[in-house]
């Protein structure tokens, strides 16, 4: 149970201590040199410049409570913000907390609050708004998953810029943590009604919502109120594309001037053969990968496993499927991720006679010779669920995996889900004998994605891409873990343990392209983070 508390007297700090360096998530700005909002507000009236950006998911504005977590990434990051920041190299940067202070065991934290914070609707933010946010992570389903919602014990006014968070165990990622895009943002009080309902979004970040239509598009308009840098443009429209061609489609005829979602390769000729338009590439921290149902029989078997993992020419998926514009993956994660380096990033090489080795010494046999083999007299054929929405390349790599299996006697039946019935079937029907899955990025890796699909989110609950305790309580361990050297140490037995029982097939870490119109805007320059995805006070329109 959260309880909040309002202390008078000062605080007295024990233990380490970690400064935030002046400057923060939104950047500092010469106060003279800023708009007032009431020029603002007569700026945004005449038009001024604007930009319009897809996106492939709902933005679902009418939901945007900063604890839920179905709308549109991206929105998050544009109107409201954190405590701190993820930045650079996984430096945890500053942001509405200038500096924070933690005891010796890991326990409390304390948040200095940065002064002269504007929500978009004028009000204040300080310690208040603070606890008004943290009170509703307390028993909240939408938070449960999230180590530093679900662990906080106690939040303590020490003055109106001053708080303590008390959690009930160590933990090395809170602060990581905070920086999610959701669900640990600062909202505004008036975000919801007298009863709690959710009404609207009201933020400290750069932008605010002037209109709305769910499901195909939010005009945005800069926060006259916003402490950092302003935005260079005068409104910002995100406009909903769920299709890869009617996204590029609409860059081509000018529809839109950015498109916040990867291009995917069969599109990339037609990118670079406008002379309008412009690709840019990113290297990520996200890793594609194969889950293997743990109910499914044949499944808990290890050798087919690691046979399916040895059958597949991920070499060739990336060379001729995919042009290049990935890595084959050895390990789930590639090595931008902290705690992943070249010595415990293990993966199996292509070796299709060792494959079908395995599945011999398996048990395996083809006694009808149809081509396919049986696994305990069922054939050994699996249901391999995938979406295109918003990972077009996906097609392509599957088909070219079906094939890959059915050369070593294995079956797979294909199945193209919409997004929402994709994520429905991971994670509630667990309709799947295989599924194509990623990792999640940047602050989310590798802790959060690893206790997120490995570990129960309850006593309830199940684990969603292998049921090992084991596993289970290595996770637990590395968590809870202050000494690096010693985390490092857990990760990398971490990181073995998934290989030599081959829990899953990693198949490819893909390079991210993105496309904008270079005649309309310029200043795209990709922020550190893939939910921010680019600097949006740096973008301007071209005279």
């Amino acid at each position: 149970m959260l309880r909040s508390i309002v202390k008078k007297t000062p605080l007295l700090i024990c233990g380490a201590m970690l400064l935030g360096l002046l400057g923060g998530c939104g950047g500092g700005t010469d106060p003279t040199t800023k708009e007032s909002p009431s020029e603002a507000k007569e700026k945004q009236a005449s038009g001024g410049k604007v930009v319009t950006v897809a996106i492939a998911s709902d933005n679902g504005i009418s939901t945007m409570d900063a604890t839920y977590a179905m709308t549109d990434i991206l929105h998050y990051e544009l109107i409201y913000e954190p405590l701190v920041v993820f930045g650079k190299d996984g430096k945890i940067e500053p942001c509405l907390a200038e500096s924070w202070d933690f005891s010796e065991d890991g326990k409390e934290y304390t948040f200095h609050l940065r002064k002269g914070v504007k929500f978009s609707d004028g009000t204040d933010f300080n310690a208040d708004n603070v606890i008004f946010n943290t009170d509703r992570w307390a028993e909240n389903s939408n938070t449960a998953s999230t180590a530093v919602c679900k662990g906080l014990q106690t939040v303590e006014k020490i003055d109106d810029y001053t708080v303590k968070f008390v959690f009930d165990k160590s933990f090395y990622p809170y602060l990581t943590e905070l920086s999610y895009p959701r669900p640990c943002r600062m909202m505004g009080k008036d975000s919801i009604d007298a009863n709690g309902k959710f009404v609207k979004p009201i933020g400290t970040g750069m932008w605010m919502i002037e209109s709305y239509q769910d499901g195909k598009e939010t005009v945005l308009v800069p926060n006259p109120y916003y402490w950092g840098e302003k935005p260079k443009i005068d409104k910002l429209i995100i406009k909903v594309i769920p299709d890869s061609e009617a996204r590029v489609m609409a860059l081509q005829s000018g529809e839109i001037d950015f498109c916040a979602v990867p291009i995917p390769t069969e599109s990339m000729s037609v990118i670079e053969n406008d002379s309008k338009l412009s690709l840019v590439s990113r290297k990520g921290t996200l890793g594609y990968h194969m889950i293997f149902n743990y109910d499914v029989p044949a499944l808990q078997e290890l050798k087919i496993r690691q046979a399916i993992n040895c059958a597949i020419d991920k070499n060739s998926i990336v060379d001729n499927i995919l042009d290049g514009n990935g890595t084959p993956a050895a390990g789930l994660f590639p090595e931008t991720v902290p705690y992943v380096n070249s010595k415990n990033n293990l993966g199996y090489s292509y070796d299709i006679e060792k494959a079908k080795t395995l599945l011999s010494e398996a048990g395996c046999k083809d006694s009808d010779g149809d081509g396919i083999l049986e696994y305990k007299g069922k054939p050994l054929s699996f249901k391999f669920v995938f979406q295109t929405d918003q990972y077009p390349e996906w097609k392509n790599v599957c088909e070219y995996i079906k094939a890959e299996l059915q050369d070593v006697g294995i079956d797979i039946k294909l199945e193209l889900q919409p997004s929402a019935q994709y994520y429905d079937t991971l994670w509630t029907s667990r309709d799947f004998d295989m599924v194509m899955y990623r990792t999640y990025s940047d602050s989310w890796n590798p802790h959060g994605f690893l206790r997120g699909m490995y570990c129960k989110a309850s006593d309830e609950a199940v684990r969603v891409a292998w049921n090992s305790d084991e596993l289970s309580e290595m996770i637990d361990s590395v968590l809870q873990e202050v000494d690096e050297t010693a985390r490092q140490e857990k990760y990398s037995d971490i990181f073995e343990y998934i290989y030599e029982n081959a829990i899953a097939a990693p198949i490819y870490y893909p390079n991210g392209f993105y496309a904008y119109n270079k005649s309309k805007i310029t200043g795209v320059e990709f922020a550190v983070t893939e939910y921010e995805l680019i600097k949006w006070a740096k973008i301007d329109t071209v005279n």
